[in-house]
């Protein structure tokens, strides 16, 4: 399965590839939103991870205009404001799961495995 991962922190990002990519999937990566979105228009994608503190854009934001296009794709708010609020509106945008920082491989991988098993039925 093929993923696509918005993340500007490139230490998160190398963390958060090398256990997608041990959880057996194809892991792309994007530093900003901007590339994140360009990218995501190509399609192909079975998931989108993002992160919601971007340099460039709001990361919710970016999930509600991505949800404009990839309506059945499943989009993952990834961040570390793991408040109500923050999670209100992940949902309020279109986002499929919320998954607070820090997070282990386990809650990552279980999160990503149930969307994708729930799109699959």
């Amino acid at each position: 399965m093929k993923l696509l991962l918005v993340e500007d922190n490139l230490e998160n990002a190398k963390l958060i590839v090398r256990i997608l990519q041990t959880g057996g999937y194809d892991v792309i990566h994007k530093a900003t939103a901007l590339e994140g979105m360009g990218t995501a228009r190509t399609g192909g994608f079975d998931a989108i991870l993002l992160d919601f503190d971007l340099p460039d854009l709001d990361g919710a934001q970016v999930g509600l205009a991505l949800r404009k296009y990839l309506s059945t794709t499943p989009i993952i708010a990834l961040t570390a404001h793991a408040d109500r609020v923050s999670r209100a509106k992940a949902k309020r945008f279109g986002f499929n799961a919320f998954i607070p920082k820090p997070f282990t491989d386990d809650d990552l991988l279980n999160t990503l495995g149930m969307l994708l098993n729930s799109v699959a039925t």
